[in-house]
């Protein structure tokens, strides 16, 4: 009889225990706003804007890496390097994890994610942009040959899962059914496959508030489907707007001008995401 009157005394501790650490956890959460690239040019040249907003943005890995792969250093370095020296101005709440890293870390406590010499890399290039650097007429071409290598990496990803979609979609007996289908789970599923594989299977995504990263499964969720019956095809630039919602928990804000994205988000029903202004 004790025992059970004490099981169920530890039971009622452990639950109060569990509420104080939730009510903990709300009261230190401070809402963030990811912005899409896009916007960080748009910013680079609306100060007034800027200094409106700048206290919530939160550069991401995204932001730099396509900013500094990217044709307009060359065409429109200014633009480009106005929006860089916007983001240097947030770096305190630079967020510089790769967005895969960043699932794993947040699902992990004992993940460990080590800084690429890439990275380190690429925020000094940035940072030296930020300064007055530029590209001189005699590395164009080398750098021209470096930004096409990347796009070629990403048409090749973009080929692979147009492919993938099309041999999917020629299996499909009925694409209202298909729609109609929950396949959350198996979204779900698929990103702790990227993560295991990633990590030569010592981590996954078992742990990871799926409560809290809600826009990015149902969004990535939506796009499979949509390339599955054929609505849209699998563009170059999707992968890096596609995995800026990674970063996105439930109660920050998305900002971005895309019409696809906005649409895509409005369609699974998390238009409280997006960033108004």
């Amino acid at each position: 009889m004790n025992r059970k009157i004490n099981h169920k005394k530890w039971s009622l501790h452990k639950k109060r225990l569990h509420r104080k650490r939730k009510s903990r956890r709300k009261r230190s959460f401070v809402p963030r706003i990811i912005v899409d690239t896009n916007v960080w040019y748009q910013l680079g040249k609306d100060d007034v804007l800027f200094n409106k907003v700048k206290d919530k943005l939160t550069p991401i890995y995204n932001n730099l890496w396509e900013m500094s792969n990217t044709g307009a250093l060359y065409n429109k370095l200014d633009m480009v390097r106005n929006g860089i020296r916007k983001v240097m101005v947030c770096s305190k709440r630079m967020i510089i994890t790769e967005p895969l890293k960043y699932l794993i870390k947040r699902a992990n406590r004992k993940y460990r994610a080590k800084t690429r010499i890439y990275t380190e890399q690429m925020l000094l290039f940035t940072q030296k942009i930020a300064n007055g650097h530029y590209i001189e007429e005699k590395q164009k071409d080398e750098f021209y040959h470096y930004i096409q290598q990347s796009k070629d990496q990403l048409k090749q990803i973009s080929d692979n899962l147009n492919k993938t979609a099309l041999e999917c979609k020629n299996r499909i007996k009925s694409y209202k059914k298909h729609r109609q289908t929950n396949t959350y789970y198996l979204t779900i599923k698929y990103l702790d496959f990227m993560a295991r594989q990633a990590t030569n299977n010592k981590f996954n995504l078992r742990r990871l508030p799926l409560k809290e990263y809600e826009l990015l499964i149902l969004v990535l969720d939506k796009v499979f489907k949509d390339l599955e019956t054929g609505e849209r095809k699998w563009q170059r630039n999707d992968l890096f707007d596609l995995f800026n919602l990674a970063y996105v928990r439930r109660g920050d804000k998305y900002w971005t001008n895309e019409k696809k994205w906005v649409d895509i988000i409005k369609a699974v029903g998390c238009e409280h995401y997006l960033y108004q202004l």
